[in-house]
């Protein structure tokens, strides 16, 4: 879960920020010692009723699927009214936000008005009142920082309330939905939405389910979707009759019949080769090589000269391209034709065993004859 970003700017500002700004303008040191203890308390608040609320939303879920359509609907009129702790906290963002436009804005005139004073004083007179001017500055930065805060403030109520009217009477809406439809990324809008909640916006028992990025207004938050599937690997048999099928349509694909008879010897060595490794599972393993390269490349060549020779213009590119893998026909016959061959290098040993064997014991037994010597 991201951590929550505080809306409460300031309930953290420094005790010694505050004590300079008093002893150099102590009446807007005074506003914003009260601004302060007045954020506090409503931080505190919204604290202290932020982790029971949570808590409920899963018993909530659970209540609000098992009740009866009555229920249900009584339910539902009860999760969308704020609770007291909420309007409380809203309304305290309202205050905050009027103190802080209204008097930054007076301490930002005056200040401005006392900096031109001294202003006045320094053309007129060649002399400052350093005093004077440190106080014109205080009343300047702090009012335009405190008018800054409660426009701020201002805009993020504005948002909570758009936020609001977009939700209507949706029992959840995605957050990425949500962010699009007002026009803002997603680190402003989990804010806005997060704060939207503290003030009651969306009812008492409003939450964020983290699971499937959503925010939940009411009832059941919604099931995160599955991880798809992988897809079963094709079965052995079936990857040999679509080769074979690839190579059958490459050879129908070319008209040249040098070429044709050249493929057709290919698809018979294959097919071969294909039917021994379904007759023995243990040659599958002799075949990784032709199966991941000889034979792919085979196909990618042969779909490249059906597709030369297609072209109505037959230019030197295209003719010496055709022309190479014409004099690679051969080659691949051959390789295909060794690869055949090897398959049975285990059985004739095999055979060589047992005529060897065979041959010893008849030996043994007295049973060759004079004219039947076992071979070396």
């Amino acid at each position: 879960m991201e951590p929550k970003r505080s809306n409460h700017f300031l309930a953290h500002l420094p005790t010694i920020l505050l004590l300079v700004l008093f002893a150099m303008s102590p009446w807007l040191g005074i506003l914003f010692f009260i601004l302060r203890a007045i954020d506090r308390d409503a931080e505190k608040k919204e604290q202290m009723n932020a982790d029971p609320a949570r808590d409920s939303h899963a018993e909530d879920a659970r209540t609000a699927q098992s009740a009866t359509p009555g229920q249900r609907s009584e339910m539902v009129s009860d999760q969308d009214i704020p609770t007291a702790e909420q309007k409380s906290a809203k309304q305290w963002h309202k205050t905050l936000t009027t103190l802080c436009t209204i008097f930054g804005a007076i301490f930002l005139l005056v200040g401005i008005g006392d900096l031109a004073d001294v202003m006045e004083e320094l053309f007129w007179d060649h002399e400052i009142d350093w005093g004077e001017l440190l106080t014109a500055l205080a009343q300047t930065i702090g009012g335009g920082a405190a008018l800054f805060t409660g426009l701020r403030m201002d805009r993020a109520r504005k948002l909570e309330r758009k936020l609001d009217k977009i939700v209507g009477d949706r029992d959840n809406i995605a957050l990425g939905e949500l962010f699009a439809a007002v026009g803002i990324d997603a680190v402003r809008g989990r804010a806005a939405v997060e704060h939207a909640i503290d003030h009651g916006y969306f009812g008492a028992d409003a939450y964020i389910d983290y699971r499937t990025d959503t925010l939940v207004v009411r009832g059941a938050a919604p099931q995160p979707p599955k991880a798809p599937q992988p897809e079963p690997e094709a079965e052995p048999e079936d990857l040999y009759a679509s080769l074979q099928q690839q190579l059958r349509r490459a050879n129908d694909a070319i008209p040249d019949p040098v070429m044709t008879a050249k493929i057709s010897r290919l698809e018979d060595v294959s097919a071969r080769i294909f039917a021994l490794a379904k007759k023995d599972p243990d040659k599958k393993a002799q075949l990784q090589k032709f199966m991941d390269y000889y034979l792919p490349t085979a196909l990618k060549l042969l779909n490249t000269y059906a597709q030369l020779s297609a072209q109505d213009v037959q230019g030197t590119n295209i003719t010496e391209a055709k022309q190479s893998i014409e004099r690679s026909m051969n080659l691949l016959i051959t390789a295909f034709e060794n690869q055949l061959d090897k398959l049975f290098a285990s059985d004739a040993l095999d055979v060589s065993t047992d005529i060897a064997a065979l041959e010893g014991m008849l030996n043994l037994d007295g049973l060759t004859g004079g004219d039947f010597a076992p071979r070396s």
